[in-house]
């Protein structure tokens, strides 16, 4: 049996993060299938409530000890002796259950891809040190980084423990050219494994009346990364009501995430209130991640801020506009389609409430070029996703632990 380690999750309400287990997992398990995966988690309840264990395939885990009674003063614990010392004291203490599983993975991978594009990480790089010594044979599987937060003397400490995973995943171009382009050897280039997630199949009375279905998502995360004046809540319901007065198609709002203070449903809601009485739009924020793909899968267009979401679309074909923050979006729209520009409107570039609408529209006159170019492209970029496997094989072996 393999034992694998998976750390630096999230929560499985976010759909991402979850769709990222059920899809590493999926990938290592078409390579070896007596695999034994254990999930150093933020949240172990809601991954048993969304995966589950699978006749005892998973186990979830509490990342450290520190999580439920003093979550702001871990932050700052984990965070201030990273900065200063490059080391946790009582390391093996305050992470004892994460530190166990290390010792006896014959893998550990950090599956928080997003986790160093935001300042300098030092506390998941002092984690990562500090678990790479118990076990050798170390990825970091579909990041994304933006390339300004691997420049400058604050970052080196950054850079130097990416240099030690024994290999990166990049799960688009731009974070690829950037890593080689600092000197990293470890980089290999393979589409996001959420890619690969099925899709399960759903019934509801709106998918079944005829009508085509713009899907929706807006992330209360982006609005952070606004200009200000509440444009992006603006912009996407200027898009709603357009959709509503020139269309007789319905809207789905469709929330990837539902943790509590960063839920997409807050934001969803927030469109509804100014639609009280209009039967022609629906939330939905119920069901798995592969639930929520099959949400997904029923729209002719989607406009998504989360990046699963927008992986959900992708895969099966739908013509998607991202209203992006960060080098992923562009990254993954540009490895698709050649370029970002058409695809992904960045939210800091929004000034006025029609410049959505006025994106959208050009995705709806490109409708069938856009399509057809996804249908063209989506099977041989799932199985490169899917190829991955081959440097686990690959990299196990090279530890002595294949």
């Amino acid at each position: 049996m393999k034992k694998v380690l998976m750390y630096h999750h999230g929560s499985s309400q976010n759909h991402g993060c979850e769709a990222i287990l059920r899809t590493i997992s999926g990938i290592i398990d078409e390579k070896y299938t007596d695999t034994h995966y254990t999930v150093s988690s933020l949240n172990p309840d809601h991954d048993r409530f969304y995966i589950g264990e699978r006749d005892g395939k998973f186990e979830f885990i509490y990342s450290d000890v520190m999580i439920t009674r003093l979550s702001a003063l871990r932050q700052y614990y984990i965070g201030a002796f990273g900065k200063f010392f490059h080391r946790i004291p009582m390391f093996s203490l305050l992470f004892k259950d994460t530190v166990n599983a290390a010792k006896e993975a014959d893998l550990i991978i950090s599956v928080g891809g997003d986790n160093y594009s935001y300042g300098n990480s030092v506390g998941f790089t002092t984690i990562d040190n500090h678990l790479r010594c118990l076990c050798p044979c170390s990825v970091l599987w579909g990041c994304s980084i933006n390339p300004e937060l691997l420049e400058g003397r604050a970052n080196k400490y950054k850079l130097k423990g990416l240099s030690r995973f024994s290999l990166i995943t990049a799960r688009e171009s731009l974070t690829y050219d950037a890593l080689i382009g600092h000197g990293l050897k470890n980089v290999k280039l393979y589409p996001d494994p959420a890619f690969t997630l099925p899709t399960a199949e759903v019934a509801e009375p709106m998918f079944e009346n005829g009508r085509d279905i713009v899907g929706v998502n807006l992330s209360p995360l982006i609005c952070s990364y606004e200009s200000g004046d509440g444009i992006t809540l603006r912009s996407y319901t200027a898009l709603v009501r357009r959709i509503l007065d020139t269309t007789d198609w319905n809207v789905a709002l469709i929330s990837h995430v539902v943790k509590k203070n960063s839920s997409d449903s807050d934001a969803a809601r927030e469109i509804m209130k100014q639609f009280p009485d209009e039967e022609r739009i629906r939330l939905f924020d119920r069901g798995d991640a592969t639930q929520i793909k099959g949400y997904i899968s029923k729209c002719r267009f989607f406009v998504a801020a989360r990046t699963h979401a927008s992986i959900a679309a992708y895969s099966n074909c739908i013509p998607t506009l991202v209203v992006g923050y960060s080098v992923k979006a562009k990254g993954i729209a540009k490895d698709l389609f050649g370029d970002w520009e058409g695809y992904v409107l960045p939210v800091e570039s929004l000034s006025d409430e029609n410049r959505l609408c006025e994106t959208f529209d050009r995705l709806v006159k490109n409708e069938d070029s856009v399509r057809n170019r996804l249908e063209s492209i989506m099977p041989d970029y799932i199985s490169r996703a899917r190829a991955v496997g081959d440097e686990i094989v690959r990299l196990t072996e090279e530890c002595g632990r294949g």
